[in-house]
């Protein structure tokens, strides 16, 4: 055989072994329309863009309040409004307690924040056990029942603060996705202008307007609700136009600001914005109470989905001698399903009782003060040590969030 027979055989063994490979070769298929848009990413990848997934994000981040806005503008049975009412009570009730078993029953995030996690919620839970004997005090010491009131109050004030506050931060949660470069070119305070540009209109628009609804569902609050009521009622026409500048150079700046950025290329922000603005606005075009009522449960379903899948993400890995919440959310479906389920039923009953069940029977008096109230107390007094835990829990210039969004 001579050398030319051998590099012709080497040459054409060459060429049909890569045919061959070429021919058995097997590309690998493009992920389907519910592996793109549906289905969140492994734990231990992050979505580059969005947190969980489009689909979820949207359902759950940025329009969660039309499930409950649209229902109650379509209905018109009182009964009905009641029970969509209830339900969303139920929801806010079980979201407070979400972030509870990650703060108490992980030995590193307790022992980090250890004086936190002890001593403002020492001092709430003393106040609301001693809360039936502050409001029976009379006289010069009635005042500490004043005092209940004006915590109610401010936790009311706190509650809207706190809705707001985590738009901001579900803003920033897809700003800490983009490169350095354009993060730079994103300030904080332009995202937080956007989410706070509607509150002049609440007061000088939405308040005088109205002032009836607001009122009857005032509650607690509806004293420092009618001061206020009022004096917009007096001046509010003078600050309209000042307050409609101020929302629009809101929105306005945000999008100025993603055009210069990155030309609008992160959709998920786009879509935050418009669902938080539409919420926003609702206030303004819809039943006032209404729309406060789907702002609370877009809140709601924000926080659950969240501390889901930053557990999901934080949790994934096995480890030789797992905690008591790494345990739990070893079955995530049983653990959040049963957990939800308890804290929202509670919120559920105490709402529809004595409404739509048990309409004759007596209320349940406990201490002086009916079960219903100590349920709403509860609420306050719990809701205080969620807003604060969320302080510092949640941060998203933490590296240890950060490391799990």
């Amino acid at each position: 055989m001579s050398g030319a027979d051998v590099i012709d055989k080497d040459r054409f063994d060459g060429i049909s072994m890569g045919a061959v490979a070429q021919t058995v070769s097997v590309t690998p298929a493009e992920p389907g329309l519910w592996e793109r848009c549906v289905r969140p990413a492994h734990p231990e990848r992050s979505n580059p863009r969005w947190h969980v997934s489009p689909v979820i994000d949207i359902a759950a981040y940025h329009f969660s309040w039309v499930w409950v806005l649209i229902p109650m503008m379509l209905v018109s049975r009182d009964s009905t409004i009641l029970v969509i009412y209830a339900l969303v009570l139920g929801a806010n009730m079980a979201h407070r307690h979400y972030g509870m078993p990650y703060a108490y029953l992980d030995p590193g995030v307790f022992r980090s924040f250890e004086r936190k996690l002890t001593y403002f919620p020492e001092i709430c839970i003393l106040l609301f056990a001693a809360t039936p004997l502050l409001l029976s005090l009379k006289g010069n010491a009635a005042i500490a029942g004043k005092a209940v009131a004006a915590i109610v109050f401010f936790a009311a004030l706190w509650n809207i603060w706190h809705t707001l506050m985590q738009k901001f931060g579900i803003m920033r949660l897809y700003r800490a996705k983009d490169p350095a470069a354009v993060q730079e070119r994103t300030p904080g305070w332009i995202d937080k202008y956007l989410i706070l540009c509607w509150l002049p209109l609440y007061l000088t628009y939405a308040g005088p307007k109205y002032k009836d609804l607001i009122l009857a569902n005032g509650g607690q609050v509806q004293g420092a609700v009618s001061a206020l009521a009022s004096f917009m009622e007096k001046f509010g026409s003078w600050l309209v136009l000042p307050s409609v500048l101020i929302a629009a150079g809101g929105v306005g700046l945000w999008l100025l600001n993603e055009w210069r950025a990155q030309r609008f290329q992160n959709r998920a922000r786009l879509s935050a914005a418009l669902g938080t603005t539409l919420i926003s606005t609702a206030l303004l075009w819809a039943n006032p109470v209404e729309a406060y009522i789907a702002f609370g449960f877009s809140h709601d379903v924000e926080y659950m989905v969240f501390v889901w899948a930053f557990q999901r993400r934080r949790y994934c890995r096995p480890q030789p001698a797992p905690t008591v919440i790494e345990r739990l959310i070893r079955y995530p479906k049983a653990w959040y399903l049963c957990f939800t389920l308890l804290f929202a039923a509670v919120g559920f009953i105490t709402t529809v009782w004595g409404r739509l069940i048990m309409k004759d029977a007596r209320p349940i008096v406990l201490f002086g003060m009916a079960g219903s109230l100590w349920v709403f107390y509860y609420a306050v007094y719990e809701s205080l040590v969620h807003f604060y835990m969320d302080g510092f829990l949640w941060k998203m210039r933490s590296p240890e969030v950060r490391a799990n969004i």
